[in-house]
């Protein structure tokens, strides 16, 4: 089964401590990326962090629904699929370093696993356009 990764660095206007907020707003996620359609944290650390939560997304075969585990550090967000409809691994993960007071460089990589026989640059153009989509939603989001 194919496995496809790809990863964007941007520059966001928007203090280090409250990009890692919004990237921990799991909840909030189809706000600013517009794959997810739906977001359900389940658990949470007992100072209210997600430890896992239920996605809807919208891809080109149809809609997949997921749920992910999470794992968090002081400098970013990561994750893996605990289950999935069309995926059969997905791993991400946010670093964030603190460029000035006002700016964050914010790091995504995801990795999506899934057994869907399509070739291979289309499967390319699919992940880096996922991963375009997430890190371009969360620097408007921020610029607001």
């Amino acid at each position: 089964m194919p496995t496809d990764t790809a990863s964007a660095t941007v520059v966001v206007d928007a203090p280090f401590e409250t990009v890692l907020e919004t990237i921990r707003d799991v909840a909030g996620i189809p706000d600013w990326v517009s794959d997810i359609t739906e977001a359900e944290v389940l658990t949470t650390t007992a100072d209210g962090m997600p430890l896992t939560a239920r996605f809807a997304a919208s891809t080109a075969v149809g809609t997949d629904r997921y749920t992910l585990a999470y794992e968090h550090s002081p400098d970013g967000l990561s994750w893996h699929l605990v289950e999935g409809r069309l995926q059969t691994a997905q791993d991400a993960t946010y670093s964030l370093v603190a460029v000035d007071d006002e700016h964050t460089e914010v790091t995504f990589t995801l990795s999506i696993g899934h057994p869907l026989p399509l070739p291979g640059f289309i499967r390319n153009r699919t992940i880096k356009g996922l991963v375009a989509n997430t890190t371009g939603g969360l620097k408007a989001h921020l610029a607001r």
